[in-house]
């Protein structure tokens, strides 16, 4: 019997050469398999954080509009050295000025580009410099912002506790500079009804008022450097030595829980107000006659976004504001406090069919 030894080989051939491959493959198929699975489990947490089914009788979209707007804005930027043992406080504030520009937004793209208008070139100050960055991204449940603020030259604008009439020297202050850097966080609870978007950004609009609980994070950094005491020494009797700062360091985080509501007249009104407190963990070191360290302090640390004005599904038009303060302890009874934010004022139209 002639039996043809190709014909019985091959089929064993094909199934060890089949279960070579597998276990060269096996490999390569768990791990797409994982990748997958990590691919579906962003998809969702993109979904979850970027998407939501609006309630549409509260919520009304206008993102598939382009929307284009003239917007001026006027940043601020501040810190207080307090002494809460001789009832005393100084604060300093930069040259502020106004910005001037144009924003747009699409879906979800949104965009303003400002440029400043140089009110402040026929000040008294010869060395300043400004450098305000506030970005903020919102979805349909949540924002994020970020700042950074870089600034030379301050002057004392308000001074508690003190019978003494500063020299315009003391006042006018070039060598002091600050860099300040923060990233925050915050999420709506209740954005099936209330909108993020339509105070803020004018994609969407409210149309009937409603609120949300808002939970939020924040990091910040605060840098003070100066050439002598902040404390002038004209008044440095009322004063703590302990706040005769040259330099200054503050690193904080903090946890927020507050509320934003939205007041809705005549469908087309509105009125955004909100406060969102939170508990700030900060500290950091400073420079008098020597370096010290401060140590570990724990604040309120308080949060505001506020918006008034007219939104239809062409025109719309209003006034923001959004504030942010924080507190930090060198010593007992001795406080320093940071504050930052921005004004704005727009007005815009959306271009688009109905």
């Amino acid at each position: 019997m002639k039996v043809n030894l190709h014909k019985r080989l091959l089929p064993k051939s094909t199934h060890l050469l089949v279960g070579i491959l597998f276990v060269m493959l096996l490999p390569g198929l768990a791990k797409s398999q994982e990748m997958d699975t990590t691919k579906k489990g962003l998809d969702y947490i993109g979904h979850y954080l970027l998407y939501r089914n609006h309630d549409t009788s509260y919520i009304k979209s206008y993102s598939q509009k382009i929307s284009a707007k003239l917007v001026a804005i006027n940043k601020y930027n501040r810190f207080n050295l307090t002494d809460r043992n001789n009832k005393t406080s100084i604060r300093y504030v930069p040259l502020q000025d106004v910005s001037l520009g144009l924003g747009i937004a699409y879906k979800w793209f949104a965009l303003d580009l400002t440029f400043s208008l140089g009110l402040n070139k026929n000040s008294d100050f010869e060395n300043t410099r400004a450098i305000d960055f506030q970005s903020s991204i919102f979805s349909s449940k949540q924002f994020i912002t970020f700042t950074f603020q870089y600034y030379q030259a301050y002057e004392i604008n308000n001074i508690r506790g003190v019978d003494v009439n500063l020299s315009e020297a003391a006042i006018r202050r070039e060598d002091i500079r600050t860099i300040s850097v923060g990233l925050q966080y915050m999420f709506a609870t209740n954005y099936t009804k209330f909108s993020l978007k339509a105070p803020f950004v004018q994609n969407e609009g409210q149309r009937k008022s409603a609120g949300s609980p808002i939970v939020g994070a924040s990091f910040h950094i605060f840098v003070m450097d100066a050439d002598s005491s902040v404390v002038p020494q004209e008044v440095s009797e009322y004063f703590n030595p302990d706040l005769y700062l040259s330099d200054l360091n503050i690193i904080s985080v903090s946890l927020s829980l507050g509320y934003m509501s939205s007041f809705v007249f005549k469908k087309r009104f509105f009125l955004t107000l909100s406060l969102i407190p939170g508990i700030n963990i900060g500290s950091g070191d400073y420079y008098t006659d020597s370096r010290q360290y401060s140590p570990l302090s724990i604040h309120v640390k308080l949060n505001t976004r506020n918006a008034i004005g007219y939104n239809s599904s062409k025109f719309f038009t209003g006034f923001q504001f959004n504030g942010d303060a924080y507190f930090s302890t060198f010593e007992k009874k001795l406080l320093a406090q940071i504050g930052y934010g921005k004004f704005s004022l727009f007005i815009g139209y959306r271009f688009g069919k109905k």
